[in-house]
């Protein structure tokens, strides 16, 4: 893919096909607005540098594709946090469609570990096979979008199932995008991924599983920046009778323990295979 998911253009964002939802023609994924709200927030002009420790999405209804406004506000800066909102509504119309709230902080250089990080290791990319994110049927007949350009990498060992995944081109034409941008858009696949290992049976990965669960929510909390572009996580759900649920996912990038996604679930059907 060439150009990025979105184009710019006097503080419009026209979103491509390739930013579209597997479950409608009309409706954006949410891992590139996720994507395009940590854009917003890294754009703020903050006094000093900082980095984004933690960035939370509220996605308000379903997001159309078309033409998009980004709007950030500093809500408070000081000398070492800063907190950022950052809004998306319907260009049309000024209809608000997600929000974001952020933390950033400024790291100190000369700080110890008082408490060292002790995440269970992982398999290594390199040691995992290529899976498909969704089955042959589904990439055929189903809607184009941003879910066909997520190449996903699945490994098992004794610290249980891992998803590896990136995406490839650029978020915004004409600009490069940050670890943390791809970061946020492949996030948002916590839920799901987590729904199909574990439905499997085997912890395996199985893209025939289909089932009516989304999240209806992303936070994103990082230890450190992210570094590179592919992203793993662990992502167990936990679904109630009453069709309410959490996906909890230690994430990591190829330099280890990177932070955690958490994400509110609601499940309006059983699974089924198909």
């Amino acid at each position: 893919m060439s150009k990025g998911l979105y184009e710019m253009n006097d503080g419009v964002f026209s979103p491509s096909i390739h930013t579209g939802s597997p479950w409608s023609m009309t409706t954006q994924h949410g891992g590139p607005i996720n994507a395009l709200l940590m854009y917003g927030v890294e754009s703020a002009a903050l006094d000093t540098p900082k980095r984004v420790a933690r960035l939370s999405v509220d996605i308000l209804r379903p997001v159309p594709r078309e033409p998009l406004r980004l709007a950030t506000r500093i809500l408070r800066e000081g000398r070492r946090l800063a907190v950022v909102d950052a809004a998306l509504e319907r260009e049309s119309d000024g209809m608000p469609v997600a929000i974001a709230r952020a933390q950033l902080l400024q790291d100190r250089e000369d700080h110890e570990p008082l408490f060292p990080h002790a995440a269970a290791p992982i398999p290594p990319l390199g040691a995992t096979d290529r899976a498909d994110l969704i089955s042959e049927v589904r990439r055929r007949e189903g809607p184009p979008g941003f879910h066909l350009n997520i190449e996903m990498r699945h490994g098992t060992d004794k610290s249980g199932p891992t998803g590896w995944f990136t995406w490839s081109g650029e978020l915004i034409t004409g600009l490069t995008t940050s670890p943390a941008q791809r970061c946020a858009a492949i996030c948002d696949l916590a839920t799901i991924v987590s729904g199909r290992m574990r439905l499997s049976g085997s912890a395996e990965w199985d893209n025939k599983i289909r089932f009516e669960m989304l999240n209806t929510d992303t936070i994103i909390q990082f230890l450190r920046p992210p570094i590179g572009a592919w992203f793993a996580f662990h992502a167990p759900s936990i679904i109630d009778e009453r069709g309410a649920g959490i996906t909890q996912a230690p994430l990591y990038d190829e330099n280890g323990a990177l932070g955690r996604v958490v994400q509110t679930v609601a499940s309006n059907a059983p699974w089924s295979a198909s």
